[in-house]
């Protein structure tokens, strides 16, 4: 299978610094996707990694920790497997990553209290594993049905699933912001996985809150069926940020690929706007 990927961060207009970030990796080669795009890349034994990240903590401290899980992660990720990485490593991945931040808030009085969301998928083999902290998710698209695979790790979700309150409540709610875990905020972290089989002309997307929170998952079907993906996240996707924004970040990364004989592209996205 190959895939080609896009992507983009753009720090918006109101803040001097992004503390958002991405990641396209070849995990076979051991290298970083340049500029987040290429074209036909080929998926190897380990695979490619596609991860995003909302960082936390002022002071450039959020910026740091969103940059730090996904270096991090990358390096952890590359050196698991010599074929697709299992479940388990991929969690302990994300474990490492985790203490990892945890230590350099702690090392550091100046990113005290930094933390991260990470909502991370590896491709390998015609399969997505998902990996996921934080409030940050996962969709898969297939034909016109769009799917969450994630659940948010946040107060309002809890609130939503005890039945307090309604799922087209929640973006008014006080606590919309509270999230339940965070890459760093302790020393341990609890990391959920999902896994989906690719089918031909299925979509994954990635995205954060600043996505989530302001394009219903209908309208993000309808986005993602265009046929050029690179459009859509430069132009589609983007056009969600508005004046009531609360974060100005913005960033997007998103890829498609084909299996050799298949008529039907195979793309799969991983998107987030702040």
């Amino acid at each position: 299978m190959r895939i080609t990927a896009f992507g983009k961060t753009d720090r918006g207009r109101r803040r001097p610094n992004n503390e958002d970030d991405l990641a396209v990796v070849d995990l076979t080669e051991g290298r970083i996707v340049p500029d987040h795009s290429a074209e036909h890349l080929q998926v190897g034994e380990k695979g490619v990694l596609l991860a995003v990240c909302d960082g936390v903590g002022g002071r450039r401290a959020g910026e740091v920790a969103s940059g730090l899980a996904l270096e991090v992660l990358s390096g952890e990720m590359e050196s698991l497997s010599p074929t697709c990485p299992k479940r388990d490593l991929f969690r302990a991945a994300v474990e490492k990553v985790n203490a990892r931040v945890w230590e350099q808030a702690r090392s550091d009085s100046a990113q005290e209290g930094m933390a991260t969301t990470l909502t991370a998928a590896v491709v390998c083999h015609s399969r997505a594993i998902f990996a996921h902290v934080g409030d940050s998710r996962a969709y898969v698209l297939r034909g016109e049905r769009i799917r969450q695979i994630t659940r948010d790790q946040s107060f309002v979700q809890s609130l939503v699933e005890a039945g307090a309150i309604r799922e087209e409540e929640t973006a008014q709610s006080p606590y919309r912001n509270v999230i339940l875990q965070a890459i760093g905020r302790k020393k341990s972290v609890e990391v959920p996985l999902d896994a989906v089989e690719v089918s031909a002309g299925d979509v994954l997307l990635l995205c954060t809150d600043r996505l989530s929170d302001k394009v219903r998952a209908e309208e993000m079907a309808e986005r993602l069926a265009a046929p050029d993906l690179r459009e859509v996240v430069e132009a589609g996707l983007t056009s969600c940020d508005g004046p009531t924004a609360a974060k100005p970040y913005r960033s997007a990364v998103a890829t498609q690929g084909w299996k050799p004989g298949s008529p039907v592209g195979v793309p799969s996205a991983s998107c987030d706007l702040f």
